[in-house]
């Protein structure tokens, strides 16, 4: 029977009573239900649905709404008088006596209090959100409409910390598990109550991480296997400590194997810094910034790029640098400004003089001389 025909057959009389939702399941992280076989754990689930739906019907608190794996959910109904106190007043000696006869803890979920019937919906699927903030807080009662976001926290904080993250990385910082770390804690305050967003990002963060060690030759393996058996175990996890705990073993080891290899060959280095400016180029970007990503003297540093690749850092960016404003300024509507502003120069000028340098003209004159070369011409009749 669907929700909104059980819904309608409730007959709760509203100018004495209120409505709400309760979604109840065992504990997910409990270690006897780990034990059991997935046979074992539907036996024991149903047993204690059933065992749930005896007490609300002999107690009359309640009607089963619907069974799902993991949980089954009440739609309860209590006088008034009780609107500040049913929780405590309640549920929760009806929980530990199901508790009790279960032989195991539970958790449990309450949705908004429903005023009317058209609150009803809003109630149920806010006892489920509520069930599943144990994800978040490892409480096992758990009540939504106290539930508040408890911090605030930008995108910008994120990925200035997730690429400070990395850097520490390259330059084999002993803080770098710090640093991964407080990536996750950011993660998880943005994204706070939303399970399925929290662990996306989180998998999403370590994706492009691993994809750029691996572009710079410093993760070992199968890219693509070590990534995918992490993804096991965070999907897997039935809280975010059980994520932060699997991807924190992971960067562990993977920063073991990193550090612990030999220095970099010359080559390698430069080509590791190469790939790097072309990635980072926009940003302001230093010789002692470069050099210390690699890991060697500002003065090695810059020898050792001039000799494998004929140029001077600075030349390479910015030939790197002016290469992206061609793809700008011929492919796209940008005033040179902004041309400027998103290939790293902070001063237009500096921009058109460097430009100008390499190509022979000023990039406004470049632009409408290309233009007019792939303008068709029209001979007069």
């Amino acid at each position: 029977m669907k929700a909104q025909d059980i819904f309608s057959k409730l007959k709760i009389d509203y100018s004495k009573r209120f409505a709400v939702a309760v979604c109840i399941g065992p504990v997910p992280n409990d270690p006897e239900l780990r034990k059991m076989s997935y046979e074992e754990k539907v036996t024991a689930e149903l047993a204690l649905f059933d065992l749930l739906s005896k007490l609300f019907q002999n107690k009359k608190r309640g009607k089963e709404i619907d069974r799902n794996a993991g949980y089954v959910r009440f739609m309860c109904s209590f006088p008034l008088e009780h609107r500040e106190d049913y929780a405590d007043a309640l549920i929760k000696p009806l929980i530990r006596q199901a508790e009790e006869k279960a032989g195991r803890s539970l958790l449990t979920g309450i949705g908004i209090p429903a005023a009317n019937q058209l609150h009803l919906k809003e109630s149920l699927a806010t006892s489920k959100e509520a069930f599943e903030f144990f994800f978040f807080s490892q409480e096992t009662f758990f009540e939504y409409q106290k539930s508040r976001k408890r911090f605030e926290t930008s995108f910008e904080d994120y990925e200035s910390y997730s690429e400070k993250a990395f850097r520490s990385i390259l330059m084999k910082s002993p803080d770098a598990i710090q640093e991964i770390d407080r990536c996750l804690e950011l993660i998880e305050r943005i994204h706070y109550g939303n399970k399925n967003a929290v662990i996306m990002r989180a998998m999403n963060f370590t994706g492009e991480t691993a994809y750029k060690l691996h572009r710079y030759n410093l993760l070992a393996g199968d890219f693509y296997q070590i990534q995918d058996a992490l993804q096991e175990k965070v999907l897997s996890a039935k809280t975010f400590t059980e994520v932060k705990d699997a991807i924190h073993k992971y960067y562990e080891s993977i920063l073991s194997d990193i550090y612990s290899n030999s220095p970099n060959s010359k080559r390698t280095i430069v080509e590791q810094t190469k790939t790097y400016i072309k990635d980072n180029y926009m940003e302001d970007l230093t010789v002692k910034d470069l050099a210390a990503i690699a890991c060697v003297t500002p003065g090695y540093f810059s020898r050792i790029f001039k000799e494998e690749t004929g140029k001077t850092c600075k030349a390479y960016l910015t030939d790197v640098r002016l290469d992206a404003a061609m793809d700008l300024l011929l492919g796209s509507d940008f005033r040179l400004y902004e041309i400027s502003e998103q290939i790293g120069y902070n001063n237009v000028r500096n921009f058109e003089e460097a430009f100008r340098k390499k190509y022979g003209r000023f990039p406004g004159d470049y632009k409408k001389r290309m233009m007019k070369k792939v303008t068709p011409q029209h001979n007069n009749l």
